[in-house]
C-alpha cells in the first residue's frame, strides 16, 4: 500500500513538472470553474385560475414559476386588457407572482395580461419575454386580433414607445378625457397587435403618453387616428395610422446670470452665423429669450467692405416675436459689420441693450455650396413631391419636385438623410394634422427614402432615386407575437 501511494506520488509529480517546463512561461493557476451560466428565463408552472380558464369571478391572480422571480417596473411594462381604470396591485415574493384587480371583471369579457420583459430571474435577470396571460369571464375566449402600424407622418420614421388604443365611443374628447378599453404596444419597426378581441366597432387612436394614464395629453404629443372606426371580427384588415404633433415643442432657453443674486441687466441675443460665416442663401437672424416688444430699425445699421453702408436692408419681427430677421441681397465673400446701437430693442421684461454692440462675419461664396442632380424614376409628380434633406432628424432643406430630373445648383455641403413630402396644399412646407377641428384632417405624409447622400463643397453631387426600390426597401410587417400561456 505504501508502494502506491510512492508511486501515485511520483506520477502527480511528474505531471506537474511536465506541465510547467511545457508552458510558455511561468504556470497559470486557474480556479475550478462554476459551471454553466443560467441563460433560461424563469418557466410558469401553475397559476390560480388557471391560464385560458373561463367563468372566472375572482380578481386575484396568482401565477408560480420554476425558480425565484423578480418583477420589474411593472406599472410601465405591464398591459391589462380591458385596460383598468385603477392600477392593480402587483407582488412578487420567491417563486410567486400575484396580480390584485381593483376594478369589478367585466361580464362576458376576455382578460390578457401582457407581461412584456417584467418578470426576470432572480439570479441571472433572464427575462420571460412576451408572456402573455388570458382568462375569461364568460365562457369562451375570444380570439379576434387587429395589427397594424404606426408612421411618424413628418419624417417617415417609427417610434417604439407610442401605443395604440381603442376606444368603442366617438367623440372627440373620449381620447382625452376617458381611459381606453385596449392598449397594445408598439415595436420598433412601428407595428402593434391587439389579441383577445371581441367581434365589435372600435375607434383606433395613437399616442405618445408622456404623463403614463394612456390618454391624449398635450398638442406637442406625438398623436393619431383613424378617419373611419374598425369593425372587429375574424376577417379584419390590418390598419396603417400617421402620427403627429399638432404644435412644435418649444425648446427651453435658460437665462444666464453674472454671479449668484445678479440679474441680467442687458438684453441677451444670438444669432444664426456658422463660425463667423453668413449662408448667402439665408437671412441673418437675431434670435432672443423672451419676445421682442419694441425695436428701433434706425438703431441697426449693416455695412459692407468696411465702409459702404447697405441700403436695401429690410428688418422684420418673426411670428413669435423672439427673432429680428434682416434682409438684404449679400454680396459673396465680402465682410460685413452690423451695428446695434444702445437701446436698438427691448423685450417684454423690459430689458433693453445697455451698450453699443458690432457684430463681423463674411458671407460665404458658391464654391463652399455643392450642386445636386437626382434622377427620380417612379415618382408621381401630381401628388405635388417635395423632396426633404435631414440631417439629426431636424429638416435642414425642402424643395419642390416639378420634373423627373431635379437640379439644385447651391445645396450646404453635408450629410443628408432624405424624404419625400407629398404636398397636399402645395405651400412647399409639412403640415400637421387635426383631429379636434369641427371638419379632421390627416396630417401631410412624409415618405423616407432609403437613399443618403453626401453633399461635397463645390462638387456636382448626383443621384438616382427609384420610388419602386423604397416600397421594396420599406419594412414587411413584423409583428412580435406574445406568447400565451402553456395551459398552466
Amino acid at each position: 500500500m505504501v508502494i502506491g501511494k510512492f508511486i501515485s506520488f511520483l506520477l502527480i509529480s511528474g505531471i506537474l513538472f511536465f506541465s510547467i517546463l511545457s508552458g510558455p512561461g511561468c504556470a497559470n493557476i486557474v480556479p475550478p470553474g462554476g459551471g454553466l451560466r443560467d441563460s433560461l428565463p424563469p418557466v410558469p408552472v401553475r397559476a390560480t385560475p388557471r391560464d385560458s380558464a373561463l367563468n372566472v369571478h375572482e380578481q386575484k391572480i396568482t401565477i408560480v414559476f420554476d425558480e425565484y422571480i423578480e418583477l420589474k417596473s411593472a406599472t410601465e411594462k405591464v398591459l391589462i386588457s380591458p385596460y383598468p381604470k385603477n392600477q392593480p396591485a402587483f407582488e412578487s415574493k420567491l417563486r410567486t407572482l400575484t396580480i390584485r384587480l381593483k376594478d369589478s371583471l367585466l361580464p362576458n369579457t376576455t382578460y390578457s395580461v401582457d407581461f412584456g420583459d417584467a418578470i426576470v430571474d432572480l439570479n441571472e435577470g433572464n427575462p420571460l419575454k412576451n408572456f402573455r396571460y388570458t382568462f375569461a369571464t364568460g365562457s369562451k375566449i375570444d380570439s379576434n386580433e387587429l395589427t397594424g402600424r404606426i408612421i411618424l407622418a413628418e419624417t417617415g420614421k417609427t417610434d417604439s414607445t407610442m401605443f395604440a388604443v381603442l376606444y368603442n365611443k366617438q367623440e372627440d374628447s373620449t381620447v382625452a378625457k376617458q381611459t381606453p378599453l385596449y392598449v397594445a404596444r408598439v415595436d420598433s419597426k412601428g407595428n402593434f397587435r391587439f389579441t383577445n378581441l371581441p367581434e365589435g366597432t372600435f375607434y383606433v387612436y395613437a399616442l405618445k403618453d408622456e404623463d403614463g394614464d394612456k390618454k391624449y395629453g398635450q398638442p406637442t404629443e406625438q398623436f393619431a387616428f383613424l378617419d373611419s372606426p374598425v369593425l372587429i371580427n375574424t376577417s379584419t384588415k390590418p390598419v396603417k395610422l400617421y402620427a403627429f404633433a399638432a404644435e412644435k415643442e418649444k425648446k427651453r432657453q435658460s437665462s444666464s446670470t453674472g454671479g449668484k443674486g445678479d440679474k441680467i441687466r442687458t438684453l441677451p441675443s444670438g444669432n444664426n452665423l456658422q463660425a463667423g460665416a453668413q449662408d448667402f442663401l439665408d437671412s441673418f437672424k437675431l434670435s432672443y429669450q423672451k419676445p421682442i416688444r419694441h425695436y428701433d430699425s434706425s438703431k441697426i445699421t449693416l455695412f459692407v467692405d468696411s465702409n459702404n453702408l447697405v441700403t436695401d436692408l429690410k428688418i422684420k419681427n418673426d411670428t413669435a416675436n423672439k427673432q429680428l430677421i434682416l434682409y438684404t441681397a449679400w454680396k459673396q465673400g465680402s465682410t460685413y459689420k452690423l451695428f446695434l446701437n444702445k437701446d436698438y430693442a427691448t423685450d417684454t421684461s423690459g430689458l433693453s441693450a445697455t451698450k453699443n454692440d458690432t457684430i463681423s462675419f463674411r458671407v460665404k461664396t458658391e464654391k463652399e455650396y455643392g450642386s445636386v442632380r437626382i434622377t427620380f424614376k417612379n415618382l408621381d409628380t401630381s401628388k405635388h413631391p417635395v423632396i426633404i434633406f435631414y440631417t439629426t432628424e431636424q429638416i435642414a432643406a425642402s424643395y419642390p419636385v416639378n420634373d423627373l430630373k431635379w437640379y439644385r445648383k447651391l445645396v450646404k455641403p453635408g450629410n443628408y438623410q432624405l424624404g419625400i413630402l407629398y404636398d397636399a396644399n402645395q405651400n412647399g412646407v409639412w403640415d400637421a394634422g387635426n383631429f379636434f377641428a369641427k371638419i379632421k384632417r390627416q396630417p401631410e405624409i412624409v415618405q423616407q427614402l432609403v437613399n443618403t447622400l453626401t453633399v461635397k463643397e463645390n462638387w456636382d453631387n448626383e443621384l438616382v432615386i427609384d420610388m419602386n426600390d423604397q416600397q421594396a426597401a420599406a419594412p414587411k410587417k413584423q409583428i412580435s407575437p406574445s406568447v400565451p400561456g402553456r395551459n398552466f
